[in-house]
C-alpha cells in the first residue's frame, strides 16, 4: 500500500531540538539574544561583535503574547506560543500596508498603536544619553516596529535550530520505510535539516527541488519529480534556504533561493565569480498561524504545497509523526486526500491520543469518532523515539 509521510515540528525533539514552548520561553524572555549591527539577531555565545540590546522587539512580542493569552484564556483550551504573536505582528503588517482589509480588527490596531510611544518611552528611559536611540538601526514608528518582531522572533527560532541532531536513532524507521518502495514523498513542517541530512547518508536519494551544487550553493529549480528520488517537501521552509541576489544585478530578476553548503551564507558567489547578497540576512521560513496559509500559494511554496497533494493522491495511507493537527492549511489538505478515494487510512506516531485529539483544530477534531467509527485511523501510541520497524510494517501487512 503506497504511503506518504508528514512530519510536525515533534518528529525533532528526539534529536534533542527545542520545544515549541522552549522556544515561545527563549522569545519571551530575550535571554542571552543580542540585536547585531547587520540588523539580525543572535543568541548567546554565537553572536560577532558589537552586539546591541533587544528591549524593543522583545516589549512588543511581549505585549502581543499578552493579547494572545487573553485569547486563549477566553476561547480556547491551548497556551499560546511563539507562532501567535507573530501572526499578530504579520496581520496587523498587512493591515496597515493595504494587503488586507479587516475591519474587525481596526480597535485592536488602533489600540496597539495607541501604546507604541510609551512603549518606546519604556525602552528609552534606561538610555544614558537621551538623544541615540536606545537600539541602533530600529525607529520607533509602527509599521518598522511590526517588521522588527518578526525579523526578532524568526532570528532566535532559526538559529536555535541551526545545530547538529543529538541522535538520530529516532529516523531508523524512515529510513526502513524508504527502502520498501512504498513512500510516494515526505512532507515535514519542520525547519531544521536533520531528517534530509540522515535520509541522504543512508543513501536514500531525494528529490527536494534544489539543483546540483553550483559553486558551493545548491539551488531553487523546483524540480520535485524526479522517478528516481523520492520527493522531500519542506512546507514551512528551512534554516538553510536564503534568497540570494548578485551584487551586479538589478532588483529581483536574478534572484534566487538556494542553501549554501557551507554554512556561510554572507560569502557566495555565482557560477561566474560575482559576489552575492543574502537580500534578508536570514533564511525563508514560514512562522505564524493563519498568516501560513496565503503564503502557501506564493513563490517557492506554491510548488511545494501543490507536490504535498500529488503525494497525497498517490498514497492509500498517510503515516504522520509529530504533527497535532493545529495548521489549517495543512488540516485541509489531509481531510480532501481522505474523502477523495474510499479506503483511505492514517497510521499516526502519537503517545497521547487525548492530547493529539484535544491540540486538533475542528476540522479534524470533529471528523475524528467518525474515522475511528471506520477504522481509518491507527494511533501507535509511543513516542518517536521508541517505535521501532516491527511497529510500523506489521501494521503495514496488516492493511496491504
Amino acid at each position: 500500500m503506497k504511503t506518504a509521510i508528514l512530519l510536525g515540528a515533534g518528529s525533532s525533539l528526539p534529536a534533542r531540538f527545542p520545544s515549541t514552548q522552549c522556544l515561545t520561553d527563549l522569545v519571551l524572555s530575550g535571554d542571552g539574544v543580542e540585536r547585531h549591527s547587520d540588523g539580525t539577531y543572535y543568541l548567546k555565545g554565537c553572536a560577532p561583535p558589537a552586539g546591541g540590546t533587544v528591549g524593543l522587539a522583545n516589549r512588543m512580542v511581549r505585549r502581543l503574547h499578552a493579547e494572545a493569552v487573553r485569547y486563549c484564556a477566553a476561547y480556547l483550551e491551548r497556551r499560546p506560543n511563539y507562532e501567535d504573536p507573530f501572526y499578530l505582528a504579520s496581520q496587523t503588517s498587512d493591515e496597515e500596508l493595504g494587503e488586507t482589509e479587516n475591519p474587525a480588527i481596526d480597535p485592536f490596531i488602533s489600540e496597539l498603536r495607541a501604546e507604541i510611544s510609551p512603549l518606546v518611552a519604556a525602552a528609552n528611559a534606561s538610555n544614558e544619553d537621551p538623544d541615540e536611540p536606545y537600539e541602533p538601526g530600529i525607529l520607533g514608528d509602527f509599521p518598522n516596529l511590526l517588521d522588527e518582531t518578526g525579523n526578532y522572533i524568526s532570528d532566535v527560532v532559526w538559529r536555535s535550530l541551526c545545530h547538529k541532531p543529538a541522535s538520530t536513532d529516532h529516523l531508523k524507521i524512515f529510513v526502513e520505510a524508504c527502502r520498501t518502495g512504498w513512500v510516494t514523498g515526505i512532507a515535514t513542517l519542520s525547519h531544521d535539516t536533520h531528517v534530509e541530512t540522515h535520509l541522504r547518508t543512508e543513501g536514500i536519494s531525494l528529490a527536494d527541488g534544489f539543483s546540483d551544487e553550483e559553486a558551493g550553493v545548491r539551488y531553487w529549480t523546483g524540480d520535485l519529480y524526479s522517478r528516481a528520488r523520492i520527493p522531500f517537501l519542506k512546507l514551512h521552509g528551512s534554516v538553510d534556504w536564503f534568497r540570494l541576489r548578485p551584487r551586479r544585478s538589478g532588483p529581483w530578476y536574478d534572484d534566487r533561493i538556494g542553501i549554501p553548503l557551507n554554512g556561510d551564507y554572507s560569502h557566495t558567489r555565482t557560477k561566474d565569480g560575482d559576489w552575492q547578497d543574502a537580500l534578508d540576512g536570514r533564511p525563508l521560513l514560514l512562522i505564524g498561524t493563519f498568516n501560513k496559509v496565503a503564503q502557501y500559494s506564493q513563490g517557492i511554496f506554491l510548488d511545494l504545497h501543490h507536490r504535498f497533494r500529488s503525494i497525497l493522491h498517490e498514497a492509500d495511507r498517510l503515516l504522520v509523526c509529530g504533527y497535532s493537527f493545529g495548521d489549517k492549511g495543512i488540516n485541509t489538505a489531509v481531510i480532501e486526500w481522505y474523502y477523495g478515494r474510499r479506503g483511505r487510512s492514517l497510521l499516526i506516531i502519537h503517545p497521547n491520543h487525548d492530547v493529539l485529539v484535544s491540540n486538533a483544530r475542528g476540522a479534524i477534531r470533529n471528523r475524528w469518532e467518525g474515522w475511528c467509527a471506520r477504522r481509518s485511523v491507527d494511533l501507535l501510541a509511543k513516542p518517536l523515539e521508541r517505535v521501532d520497524a516491527d511497529d510500523i510494517f506489521t501494521r503495514f501487512r496488516e492493511t496491504t
